[in-house]
């Protein structure tokens, strides 16, 4: 497995102390980033983990060049599976014909129905499935009751690839984001946890 992430990398250290203390029976072959400051990396550094670093400059390189470097680095690793985490950058369509197994991390709790635009929450509301990159941050604006986690497999559709897991949390009242996505990050690690093992089981 290779791990791409972009920022802190919580989720990534939960990754690699379930593998090193074999509760997760996977081999992380490499990390990689696209940030040169992300901790990460230094996490890696510290579990023994190869990592590389892929920056995308945008003034002198293309997209669609950029992508191809991408591709090139997660490729030279042969991994079975490419695992997103908190990964910022939106894959091209050619990336993910190249692997057909990669999933990710999604803050919020996604439609089982990938066509669907709203979810059921277990209390009956419907919300928002808020997918992208602001999904937390969009569902405080919205004034949702509830936030979640989803390990999904990754299509060319962003965010609507087969769910592996997902778990809802419910908002508190006056609850600010700060504290929120600290327990999103909390029901995250058991999310990527049980989503690793399903896909595992589903090999």
């Amino acid at each position: 497995m290779l791990v791409m992430a972009s920022g802190n990398g919580s989720n990534f250290q939960a990754v690699a102390d379930a593998v090193a203390s074999e509760r997760l029976p996977i081999e992380i072959v490499a990390l990689l980033s696209n940030n040169l400051h992300a901790f990460a990396l230094t996490r890696a550094r510290n579990a023994g983990i190869p990592s590389h670093v892929v920056v995308w400059n945008r003034r002198d390189e293309s997209r669609e060049a950029y992508d191809r470097r991408l591709l090139d680095a997660v490729a030279a690793e042969r991994p079975d599976l490419v695992l997103m985490l908190g990964w910022m950058h939106l894959l091209s369509n050619s990336f993910v014909d190249a692997f057909q197994q990669i999933v990710n991390l999604h803050p919020a709790f996604l439609p089982l129905d990938s066509a669907c635009d709203e979810v059921t929450m277990p209390d009956g509301t419907q919300i928002p499935a808020f997918r992208g990159p602001r999904a937390v941050t969009d569902a405080l604006a919205a004034s949702s009751p509830w936030v979640g986690a989803t390990l999904h497999r990754v299509t060319r559709d962003t965010d609507r690839g087969p769910v592996l897991t997902r778990k809802p949390l419910r908002v508190r009242p006056g609850e600010e984001e700060a504290p929120l996505m600290a327990r999103v990050h909390e029901l995250e690690r058991g999310v990527v946890r049980s989503g690793l093992m399903r896909w595992l089981y589903e090999r």
